[in-house]
């Protein structure tokens, strides 16, 4: 889906630039209010992950998470359908979450590096860190009898600063680090991300300037409607069905798009911008 044209030419080569938003891997529906009520896990650093996860699910949008569970530190059986009414009647929400399993190993390694001692030489000194990784499965549940609508798995690595002797200290940091990763991949997997395309337009299709001109007024549809009347004439000008592809696909119509691409292709079957352009075309449009 396009969201939104942002801007169109440059002075090197005119352009048409856009955001394409990507849905979310895994689609809550039309649920915006969402609650996590249980955590489970087998370490502290779970909180960590429960605050990361909806601080950035929060920052992505257009879901809002809310953590019921006093920042992670619930810990329990997942709740059964009396406790999701219960939970409806003072939290009520669209959708309720639970993290499951939430687990982190950790390995202590080695290395050898170089500091400089009191006379300023070097030397070699050996040195210690500790790699994590956590893992959790968030559940998705139903708002009104606590079935289990979805589920899916998340991980995520950190390490510690290097020392001499690694201890509780850099494990926790290490896990707290995992955890804030796995968190991160875990609000990207239910949010939709933004991405900015921008498309080199030819120069070289009749009537160009007059609908560049309209695309930096962010007249994108009139750009279009000009464009298209020009094509009744022209109907063989593989360099305005290219433009015409590129305006139409930032305005959200990846059918016309597509049409005009493969009309371009045939009508310059030996250009080759017009093949990459295609290629280009189904690699960005691929979901």
């Amino acid at each position: 889906m396009i969201l939104a044209l942002l801007a169109s030419s440059a002075l090197a080569q005119p352009r048409i630039s856009f955001v394409r938003r990507i849905p979310a891997r895994y689609d809550l529906g039309q649920a915006n209010e969402v609650g996590i009520v249980y955590v489970i896990g087998d370490n502290d650093s779970v909180g960590t992950f429960v605050d990361e996860f909806v601080d950035r699910t929060n920052r992505f949008g257009p879901i809002h998470l809310t953590d019921i569970t006093a920042h992670g530190t619930y810990r329990g059986r997942k709740p059964d359908a009396n406790a999701i009414r219960r939970f409806r009647r003072r939290h009520p929400a669209d959708a309720y979450m639970g993290i499951n399993g939430f687990s982190c190993e950790t390995a202590t390694r080695t290395g050898e590096g170089s500091t400089t001692d009191y006379e300023g030489a070097r030397v070699k000194r050996k040195h210690e860190f500790i790699d994590a990784v956590c893992r959790a499965r968030i559940e998705v549940l139903n708002a009104e009898t606590g079935a289990r609508r979805l589920d899916f798995e998340v991980s995520g690595e950190g390490t510690s600063p290097r020392v001499a002797k690694a201890s509780e200290e850099e494990a926790k940091i290490a896990r707290d680090s995992a955890a804030r990763y796995a968190a991160v991949v875990a609000a990207g997997m239910i949010t939709p991300r933004d991405l900015r395309e921008i498309i080199e337009l030819d120069p070289a299709a009749p009537f160009f300037e007059r609908g560049m001109a309209l695309i930096d007024a962010s007249r994108l549809r009139e750009a279009r409607a000009l464009w298209d009347g020009v094509l009744a004439q022209k109907p063989q000008s593989a360099p305005l069905l290219y433009n015409l592809a590129a305006v139409s696909e930032a305005a959200g119509d990846l059918g016309a798009a597509c049409d005009y691409l493969e009309r371009a292709v045939t009508a310059a079957p030996k250009e080759r911008k017009y093949r990459l352009a295609m290629d280009a075309f189904w690699r960005r449009n691929r979901n």
